[in-house]
């Protein structure tokens, strides 16, 4: 038994090899409020924006999951258009809601006075 192979000793072997761990991905999540965000809720829109933002910094550290990269910047920028579409209807109501109680105002103080 001469030519019988010995074990290898485990203080010789080199140690395996380390591969990061990514943090997954939520790229379904913020396309998803990114959607939410421009069709009702623009709490959605907000949340895209910030979790977007957020993911694809921890991208480019590679610090997540890139793969993906495409619906969370599609999440993102559908969440961004959302916040500006809301903030845009909620100035056109204030401006509606100023010149009908302005002009309402008026014809009582006509009627009053």
């Amino acid at each position: 038994m001469e030519n019988s192979p010995t074990p290898p000793n485990p203080q010789t072997m080199p140690p395996p090899p380390q591969y990061p761990v990514l943090q997954p991905h939520r790229g379904i999540l913020v396309l998803i409020f990114g959607v939410v965000g421009l069709v009702s809720c623009a709490v959605f829109g907000i949340l895209a924006w910030i979790f977007g933002a957020e993911d694809l910094k921890k991208m480019d550290a590679g610090i997540m999951d890139p793969a993906g990269r495409d619906m969370t910047q599609a999440g993102k920028v559908l969440g961004i258009v959302a916040v500006c579409l809301n903030a845009i209807g909620i100035l056109v109501a204030i401006l509606v809601l100023v010149f009908m109680l302005g002009g309402t105002l008026k014809a009582a103080t006509d009627f009053l006075f």
